[in-house]
Parts: C-alpha cells; sequence; structure tokens
C-alpha cells in the first residue's frame, strides 16, 4: 500500500508541475487549496498521530518524557534546516518582507526539495500510524504538493528553458516518494522499540510542516480572505469526521 501512496504523490507531482507549461495559476484556488490542505494536516497532527505515536513508544517501554524529547528533537531539527535553507540559498534579502514565490529558481529548488523529503517521512509515519490516517495525511500532501510544485515550476520557467526546468521537475517529484519508502521500511523496522520514538520524531517534523510552513502560507495575504479561514475549518472537520468513524468501526470490531 506505501507503494501505492508514493506513486500516487509522484502522480499529482508530475501532473500539477507540467500546468505551467500550459497555463497561468490563479493565486486565489492556489491559496484556498493550502488553506484547506492545512487544516487537514492539522486536524491529523492534534487527532490522528500523536496517540499512536505515544501508546507504541509506551508499550516499547520508554517513557513519556522520551517521546516529547523526540517530538521536540524532528521539531527542532526541521526548524534549523529551514532556517539555514532561508540565509544561504534565498538571494533576496526581503523576500519575506514581500513573500515572493519566486526569489530564485535555484534557491527554491534546493528549499523545497528538502522539505519534500520531510513530507515523505511524514506520509511514512502517517501510514504507519493506520491506513486511514495515513489516506487522510496522502489527500492532505497531495494537495499541498500540487500547490507547491505549480509555484516552483513557474519559477524554474521564468529562468530555465522548458528542457531544464522539466528536468529540475522530475527531479523534484521523486524526492517525496522514494523518502515515503525509505522512511516505512525504517519505521517498520524489526526492533519495534525504535519504531514508537521514530514515529514521534516524525510528529515533530510534520508539526513543523504544519503550523510552521502550511498555516502561515495559507493567510500570509496581506487582504485576509474568510474563505481560506473557512477552507482551513473544513479541513479540520473532514479528519474529525473521518477520526469518529474510524474509531467507531474499530470500537465495533473489538466488541
Amino acid at each position: 500500500m506505501v507503494l501505492l501512496f508514493a506513486a500516487v504523490i509522484l502522480a499529482i507531482t508530475l501532473i500539477a508541475g507540467y500546468l505551467p507549461f500550459l497555463m497561468n495559476r490563479n493565486p486565489e484556488h492556489m491559496h484556498f487549496l493550502i488553506a484547506f490542505s492545512a487544516g487537514v494536516m492539522l486536524g491529523v497532527l492534534f487527532i490522528m498521530l500523536p496517540p499512536e505515536a505515544l501508546e507504541r513508544t509506551l508499550d516499547a517501554g520508554h517513557s513519556l518524557h522520551t517521546a516529547c524529547y523526540m517530538i521536540l528533537i524532528g521539531f527542532v531539527l526541521l526548524l534549523v534546516i529551514d532556517f539555514l535553507v532561508k540565509k544561504y540559498l534565498h538571494s533576496d534579502e526581503h523576500a519575506d518582507d514581500e513573500h515572493t514565490h519566486s526569489i530564485t529558481s535555484m534557491s527554491a529548488f534546493a528549499g523545497l526539495s528538502i522539505h519534500s523529503f520531510f513530507d515523505g517521512l511524514a506520509l511514512a509515519a502517517a501510514f504507519v500510524a493506520g491506513e486511514d490516517v495515513g489516506f487522510m495525511v496522502l489527500i492532505a500532501l497531495c494537495l499541498h504538493k500540487a500547490v507547491v510544485v505549480f509555484s516552483l515550476s513557474s519559477t524554474l520557467l521564468m529562468s530555465e528553458s522548458k528542457s531544464s526546468a522539466w528536468k529540475y521537475l522530475v527531479a523534484f517529484s521523486v524526492i517525496s516518494p522514494i523518502a515515503t519508502v525509505i522512511s516505512y521500511l525504517c519505521l517498520n523496522t524489526g526492533n519495534m522499540g525504535f519504531a514508537g520514538p521514530a514515529l514521534c520524531f516524525s510528529v515533530g517534523i510534520f508539526m513543523f510542516v504544519t503550523l510552521c510552513d502550511m498555516v502561515p502560507e495559507a493567510f500570509h495575504h496581506r487582504d485576509k480572505d474568510p474563505k481560506q479561514l473557512a477552507a482551513l475549518i473544513i479541513g479540520l472537520i473532514v479528519v474529525i469526521i473521518v477520526s469518529y468513524i474510524s474509531e467507531s468501526m474499530m470500537g465495533g470490531l473489538e466488541l
């Protein structure tokens, strides 16, 4: 199943990345999708992932403090990586003030590629937590990556030929699927004592991607659109409903 998930992300990324070769992007629609996917990710972050991660960690004999430390380490690690990428790769000193998506094509490619790797790790962690959790994260990441790769592809086309831009796009597209498969194999290692803390570490990664990347991206426009907030809430409600149905079904099976 994890191979299917990886294949879906690969296909979505390639298709979304090819669209700028054919058409112009609509920023309003893109940010609406980001807001919805941010809501889904928030729901998964606070409702679906932590229970499984904590349960696996405690069942393996580790303390609750160990779980919290691993979550913190995952969050801080990606925070440091994100800081270094912005500091040393972004050539425009005013990029944060203007919040432009096209700083330079290469810095955008490098920075988003690093994030893409951790997106794959987050998907693998969600899949380990359960197929229902993995499916929700897959939907959110597909929406998120579709918007991100659309923007990246547009940026590449500003400074690269179509053939060069396509090569970079293909390279970017395979990062998340490969990271998903490798991370899944690592998280599903025979050493179950490792799986719990590793899953908590992934929760920290997931937390950064959601709170520091997707949510701010959804609301960075000066003119705040209530529809974006509504889209986020709808995404959150979808996760709550799916989580409730899943728990009800599992409870019925246990009976």
